[in-house]
C-alpha cells in the first residue's frame, strides 16, 4: 500500500508556478491516525525531556538545600549558650573583684570597652570569643592582685619621694625614699597586693616596720606602725590588714611611712597609686 502513491499539484495564486509531489496514498488515507500517533510521539519525548530536567534541577536544589541545613545544624551545634553565658558571667564576676580592689585602693571603678579584641567575628566563633575576654580579664585580676596599687592608709599624703626638708628642723635637705600618710593611731593598714611577709618588727628609724615580697621582684614597707598584726613568713592577701598606724621610731607624729623596693631598689611609690 505504501507503494502506491498519490500525486498532489501545488499552484500559486496566479497560476503560473506549479509543484507536483508524490505522497504514500495509505497517508492521505489515514492521516488523522498518523497525526494523532506523531502528536502521541512528540508528547512521550516531551515529557522524557520534561522528567530529565525536573531530575537534574531537584537534585540540584535538594543538595544546595541539604548542605545549607547542615551548616546550619553545625552552627547551632558550634554555640553553647550555657557556656557562653558562663564566660560573660565570668567576666562580670571579675570585673566585679576588680573594681572592689580599686575600692580598697580609694581609686576609681576599673572599665573595659572592648578591651581590644576584634570588633567582628563569626557567630561560630562566639566561645572563642568569649573565652578570649575571660582569659585577659582572668590576666588583668591577677595582676593586679600581685602588684602593689593604691594606697595602704586614705589618710592625707604629707611628703612625697625625692628630698625634702628635714622635719626635725634646721635648714638641712634629706632624701625621703617613700610616702607619709597622716593619720590616727590605731588606724588600719592594709597591703597593697598579694604576697609573703619577709620582716615583720623593728627596724631602727622605721620603727615597727612590716616588709612584704611579691611577684616580680617587687616589695613593699611599712613603717612607725604602732601595732604589727602578722609574722616572718606568713603570706597575706590583697587588703589584708598588716598593722596599724603609729609613731614609732623617728617619727614626728602618727602616720605611716610607705616604700615600695624593685629588685632591692627605692623606686617612687606614686607611680603605683593609680592603675
Amino acid at each position: 500500500m505504501l507503494k502506491h502513491k498519490t500525486s498532489v499539484l501545488f499552484v500559486n495564486s496566479n497560476g503560473k508556478d506549479r509543484k507536483t509531489i508524490q505522497i504514500p496514498t495509505t497517508i492521505l488515507l489515514n492521516w488523522k491516525k498518523y497525526l494523532i500517533s506523531a502528536i502521541v510521539l512528540f508528547g512521550i519525548f516531551g515529557l522524557i525531556i520534561g522528567f530529565f530536567i525536573y531530575e537534574h534541577t531537584s537534585h540540584y536544589y535538594t543538595t544546595i538545600y541539604k548542605e545549607r541545613l547542615v551548616r546550619a545544624n553545625q552552627i547551632k551545634n558550634a554555640i553553647d549558650i550555657e557556656k557562653a553565658k558562663s564566660s560573660f558571667q565570668s567576666i562580670d564576676e571579675s570585673m566585679l573583684r576588680i573594681n572592689q580592689f580599686m575600692a580598697e585602693r580609694g581609686l576609681e571603678p576599673l572599665s573595659l570597652v572592648s578591651a581590644g579584641g576584634p570588633m567582628e567575628f563569626e557567630i561560630t566563633d562566639i566561645n572563642e570569643i568569649a573565652a578570649y575576654y575571660a582569659t585577659d580579664i582572668q590576666k588583668l585580676e591577677d595582676l593586679i592582685q600581685e602588684v602593689p596599687i593604691g594606697k595602704p592608709h586614705f589618710g592625707e599624703q604629707t611628703s612625697g619621694f625625692g628630698y625634702r626638708k628635714n622635719p626635725f628642723g634646721g635648714n638641712a635637705v634629706e632624701t625621703h625614699k617613700g610616702l607619709d600618710f597622716r593619720g590616727e593611731e590605731g588606724s588600719p593598714i592594709r597591703v597593697t597586693a598579694e604576697g609573703k611577709v619577709v620582716f615583720a618588727g623593728q627596724k631602727g628609724g622605721y620603727g615597727n616596720c612590716v616588709i612584704i615580697k611579691h611577684e616580680n621582684d617587687l616589695k613593699t614597707l611599712y613603717g612607725h606602725l604602732s601595732e604589727i598584726n602578722v609574722k616572718d613568713g606568713q603570706s597575706v592577701i590583697l587588703g589584708q590588714i598588716i598593722g596599724k598606724l603609729g609613731s614609732t621610731g623617728r617619727s614626728t607624729g602618727p602616720h605611716l611611712h610607705y616604700e615600695i623596693l624593685h629588685k632591692e631598689e627605692k623606686i617612687d611609690p606614686q607611680k603605683f597609686l593609680n592603675l
